[in-house]
C-alpha cells in the first residue's frame, strides 16, 4: 500500500520545525508592531531623565560650569539642551550657543519658541515636583517633539528630541525586521528539511527491518552506529530479529520433526493395520481347515483309518504352520524392536552353508534339485544364531520357488574391506523388476495363486532384512541370467574382534 506523503515523520518533524520557527518570528513582528513605540518612548524618558539628573547635580545657575557636559550630551546622545530662566528668558540653547540680545536667526527663534511652549505646557508648579515629559511643536514646525521640563536650581531645563526619530527607526526597524524574518524563515526551512532528512533517515530504515521481520525476512539489520535512543532502538530490532530468527528457525526444526514423527506414527499405525490384516489372512486359512477336519473327525466322515490319518496330518501340517508363522513374527517383531541380543562370535560362514544344505535335504527330496556349496575357509565376526536364520530363510526360498530338477548355488567371498558376501542362486522365473524392492515387506508374495502350494509364509525376507540391520549389513535381491540370486552382506569385524 502507498504511503501517505503527509503522515510520514520526515514530513511531521520538518512541518513542526517550521510552525516552531513561524511562530517565533510571527511573534517577534507583532511584538515590534504593538510595543516597540512605547518601548522606545519608554527608553528615550529614561535616557532624557538620566541627563537631567547628571546636569542638575552639577549646576549651580552658571550656564558656563556645565558647557562641556552639555556639549558633550548633544554630541552623544543626539538631544538639544536648552535652559530658561524663571521669567523665560533663554540662557542656552543648542541651536545658537551665545545668549546676546543681538539679532537672533530663524532657527534660534524656532528652538526659544519651542523651549517656551514646552516650560508653558509642562506648569511650573508641577515641574518644581520633578521633570515633567510633554509633547509639543510650533507653528514654523510641526514634527513633535518629546520635551523633558526640569527644575535646575532657579532655571529650567528643557531636554528634546523629535519624535520623527521614533517613527523613522519605526520604519526602519519594521522594514528589517520583515527582510530579516523571511531569511530567517527560509534558513529555518531549509535547516528544517536538512534536520527531518537526518532524523528520519534511521528511523525509516528500523521501519524497513521492521517490515522485513514482518515478512519472516531476518537478513536485513539497521546499520547505524549512533550511540543515541535511536540508536538503541535500532541494535533492540536487530537484536529482536536475531532472536526471532532463532526462535522461528527452532519452532520450524520442532515443527520438521513433529511432521516426521506423526509421518512415522501414521506408518507404524499403518503398517501395524496391514499386519493385523495380513496375520488375520493367514491365519484365517489353517484355522479353517483345522476346524473343518476336526469337526470332519467328530462327525465321523472319515471311515477308514487312512481318511482318519489324512485328517489328522493336515491337522497337525496346519497347526505346524501356524506355530512356524506366530515364531517367526515373535523373531520379526523382537528385531524390529530392537530387543534382539546379538551376540558377536567368530563363525565359519562355509559351514554354515553346508549345515542348511543339509537341513533342508528333505525338503528338496524327490524334487531332482541340485545344490552346491561354496565359501570353505570363509570367517568372520558376527551373530551365529541371525546368520543361520538368514541362511535357511534364503535357502528355504530358494528351494520354495526353483522348478524341478533345478539349480541352487550357496557361496560366501570376502571383500576388499574384510566384509563377507554370502550368495543364493537359483534358477527361476526370476520377479519382476518393480517387485524385486517390495519382496522384504511382511507378507508379500509375488505369485499369490502358489503361496498355499510353495508352504511360505510370506515372513522370512522381513526377518532377513531385520536380522540385517541388527547385524549393520545389507541384503539385496537381483535378477540374473536364468533366475535370481539373493545377498546378505556381513560388515568387516572390528580389529579387536579378527582372530587368526
Amino acid at each position: 500500500m502507498r504511503k501517505n506523503p503527509f503522515h510520514s515523520i520526515k514530513f511531521k518533524f520538518f512541518a513542526a520545525i517550521s510552525a516552531v520557527a513561524l511562530v517565533f518570528i510571527t511573534g517577534i513582528s507583532c511584538l515590534n508592531l504593538f510595543f516597540y513605540d512605547d518601548y522606545y518612548l519608554s527608553t528615550r524618558e529614561h535616557a532624557l531623565t538620566e541627563i537631567y539628573r547628571a546636569l542638575s547635580a552639577d549646576y549651580t545657575g552658571d550656564i558656563a560650569a556645565v558647557l562641556d557636559p552639555l556639549l558633550r550630551i548633544e554630541n552623544t546622545d543626539g538631544v538639544r539642551l536648552s535652559v530658561l530662566s524663571s521669567d523665560g528668558v533663554v540662557k542656552y540653547d543648542s541651536v545658537f550657543r551665545q545668549t546676546s540680545d543681538g539679532d537672533k536667526p530663524q532657527s534660534l527663534v524656532w528652538s526659544w519658541t519651542l523651549a517656551l511652549t514646552a516650560l508653558r505646557e509642562a506648569d511650573p508648579a508641577r515641574v518644581a515636583q520633578g521633570p515633567v515629559f510633554v509633547t509639543v511643536g510650533t507653528d514654523q514646525r510641526r514634527d513633535p517633539y518629546l520635551c523633558l521640563v526640569g527644575a535646575m536650581a532657579d532655571d529650567y531645563l528643557i531636554a528634546r528630541i523629535p519624535l520623527a526619530y521614533m517613527e523613522q527607526n519605526s520604519a526602519f526597524n519594521s522594514t528589517f525586521l520583515l527582510l530579516s524574518g523571511l531569511v530567517t524563515l527560509l534558513v529555518c526551512l531549509l535547516l528544517g528539511a536538512v534536520l527531518a532528512t537526518h532524523f528520519s533517515r534511521p528511523l525509516i530504515e528500523i521501519g524497513g527491518v521492521a517490515e522485513a521481520m514482518a515478512g519472516l525476512d531476518f537478513s536485513k539489520k539497521y546499520e547505524g552506529r549512533a550511540d543515541d535512543e535511536i540508536g538503541q532502538l535500532g541494535q533492540s530490532i536487530n537484536a529482536l530479529s536475531d532472536h526471532l530468527e532463532e526462535a522461528i528457525s527452532d519452532l520450524r526444526a520442532t515443527n520438521a520433526q513433529l511432521g516426521r514423527e506423526i509421518e512415522e506414527k501414521e506408518r507404524v499405525d499403518a503398517m501395524r493395520r496391514e499386519f493385523i490384516v495380513n496375520v488375520s489372512h493367514e491365519l484365517k486359512t489353517p484355522i479353517a481347515l483345522i476346524q473343518g477336519y476336526a469337526e470332519g473327525l467328530q462327525a465321523g466322515v472319515a471311515e477308514t483309518p487312512e481318511d482318519r490319518q489324512y485328517y489328522c496330518d493336515t491337522i497337525a501340517d496346519e497347526a505346524a504352520r501356524m506355530n512356524t508363522m506366530v515364531s517367526q513374527l515373535l523373531s520379526l517383531s523382537k528385531l524390529e524392536l530392537g530387543r534382539e541380543t546379538v551376540t558377536l562370535t567368530p563363525v565359519d560362514v562355509g559351514e554354515i552353508l553346508r549345515a542348511a544344505v543339509e537341513k533342508t535335504a528333505v525338503l528338496r527330496a524327490g524334487r531332482g534339485l541340485t545344490v552346491t556349496c561354496g565359501g570353505a575357509g570363509v570367517q568372520t565376526v558376527t551373530d551365529a544364531r541371525l546368520l543361520e536364520q538368514v541362511v535357511m530363510n534364503y535357502l528355504t526360498n530358494a528351494i520354495r520357488y526353483t522348478p524341478d530338477g533345478g539349480r541352487i548355488e550357496l557361496t560366501a567371498a570376502r571383500d576388499a574391506d574384510g566384509g563377507v558376501t554370502l550368495s543364493v542362486y537359483n534358477e527361476g522365473e526370476g520377479v519382476a523388476p518393480e517387485e524385486l524392492d517390495k519382496l522384504w515387506e511382511k507378507f508379500y508374495r509375488t505369485d499369490k495363486a502358489r503361496s498355499r502350494a510353495s508352504g511360505g509364509t510370506g515372513v522370512g525376507l522381513s526377518i532377513v532384512r531385520a536380522s540385517a540391520a541388527a547385524l549393520g549389513g545389507a541384503c539385496s535381491a537381483e535378477n540374473v541370467p536364468g533366475g535370481i540370486v539373493f545377498r546378505f552382506r556381513l560388515p568387516p569385524p572390528a580389529p579387536d574382534q579378527i582372530t587368526d
